[in-house]
């Protein structure tokens, strides 16, 4: 299976990388990337940003790229790609984002997140990866459907998402 991961150049797709172990990753991001392989992963540019085509030039890039699961973590991509999300299904790529109705639910600004927070990687409510993982956010995977990758606060008591993004 093929992953493309956004935002490569940031210290967080890094830490994102373990969720995908055994996985042929592509980080991307856009501007100028070294050409990179890694072993397991490789760097590839999504070329200059243009705001009025993301979700089509990332469609596009996975399809050159036959890539099987697309995690956009930008900012700025989160809204157009999970308006877009039927489209990438119809080419079999499965996108890691909330759907667009639920997604004001979890886009918070990352300042929202407390030190000690946890993080998830989920598909399709499943917790299928976390550094830490507890009961409590197996619980509200399911619960929510979650899609993505979130932070869940500490405290179960005060179980807070928000979706993983580099702003």
């Amino acid at each position: 299976m093929k992953v493309l991961i956004t935002g490569g150049n940031s210290a967080s797709s890094y830490k994102i990388l373990k969720a995908f172990e055994g996985y042929q990753i592509l980080l991307a991001d856009y501007g100028e990337i070294p050409a990179f392989n890694a072993g397991n992963y490789q760097f590839i540019s999504l070329g200059d940003k243009n705001d009025d085509t993301i979700a089509h030039h990332l469609l596009n890039v996975c399809l050159d790229h036959d890539v099987d699961l697309v995690l956009p973590l930008h900012e700025f991509e989160i809204t157009a790609v999970s308006k877009s999300i039927i489209l990438f299904e119809e080419f079999n790529i499965q996108v890691l984002l909330p759907e667009q109705a639920a997604l004001p639910l979890y886009f918070h600004s990352q300042d929202d997140v407390r030190k000690g927070q946890n993080w998830g990687v989920y598909i399709k409510g499943a917790l299928t990866f976390s550094p830490a993982p507890t009961d409590a956010m197996v619980e509200i995977g399911i619960e929510k459907g979650l899609n993505g990758v979130f932070f869940i606060s500490p405290k179960p008591e005060e179980l807070t998402v928000i979706l993983f993004t580099i702003p």
